[in-house]
């Protein structure tokens, strides 16, 4: 079983490089994070926005206060 460990038994240059790289990688990651989470959502363009579907009430009001004789309006 100690032969297995051996690979670990790194000398101080070979620490040094594992534990540089390990950071690079490390703020990399955080980076890509960061950005991804803080990305600026897209603004809804006026021709795309949503409107609420109108109520029973409003098109009952709407037929009310339309003119009843639409023969006259087109005269």
């Amino acid at each position: 079983m100690k032969p297995l460990f051996r690979i670990f038994e790194l000398t101080k240059n070979e620490q040094r490089v594992v534990l540089i790289v390990m950071l690079v990688l490390t703020t990399i990651a955080f980076v890509r994070y960061e950005r991804r989470v803080h990305r600026s959502p897209v603004q809804p363009t006026s021709a795309t926005e949503v409107k609420p579907s109108p109520t029973v009430g409003q098109i009952e009001e709407d037929r009310q206060s339309q003119p009843k004789n639409r023969e006259d309006e087109e005269e």
